[in-house]
């Protein structure tokens, strides 16, 4: 049998040509919309935390030891990468808007109400910062996405979660 040969309408070849450039251009733009999120700096808190907001102010003042406590009552306890960590500039410039010599001024001789700023705790590496923010309830620290895992709780910041277009916090390229 022999089958009957449709030919395209016009309109038909014009949505088809659409499809197949939308198409062609959403294989191109994946790896771009895949990448958006990998310099984001997740706000990570213990898994135990009521906190799963933040604005980047309430973050800047924990950062800065300017807030001790969270809403509950819990002691915040800061975690950081040490001194030299591109990913401790980052976090220092973005959410503190200082850099490490006016930050460790800052904490050195910072007395709020009467109490001596609790300095953050220094760790070497992104399993440590996961690690210590597991185990210690109340504390917070800052990670790449790829860092992640379900032992810590990632907060949101301004109402933007990391690998989000609007996210603020960002890592050293």
């Amino acid at each position: 049998m022999q089958s009957k040969r449709r030919w395209l309408l016009p309109s038909e070849v014009i949505y088809m040509n659409k499809l197949t450039r939308f198409f062609i251009l959403a294989v191109l733009a994946l790896p771009a919309v895949m990448r958006a999120g990998d310099n984001d700096l997740a706000v990570v808190v213990n898994k135990n935390n009521s906190a799963s907001s933040l604005t980047k102010s309430q973050l800047r003042k924990l950062v800065l030891g300017e807030q001790a406590s969270w809403p509950g009552g819990q002691k915040v306890t800061v975690v950081l990468a040490g001194p030299g960590s591109p990913d401790r500039d980052a976090i220092l410039r973005s959410v503190c808007r200082m850099t490490e010599e006016e930050y460790n001024e800052h904490v050195m001789h910072a007395n709020f109400n009467g109490d001596a700023v609790a300095r953050p705790r220094v760790v070497n590496s992104a399993a440590a910062i996961r690690q210590t923010v597991a185990a210690t309830p109340g504390a917070i620290g800052f990670l790449r996405l790829a860092d992640l895992n379900d032992s810590v709780k990632v907060a949101t910041v301004d109402g933007a979660a990391p690998g989000s277009a609007d996210y603020k916090i960002k890592a050293a390229k």
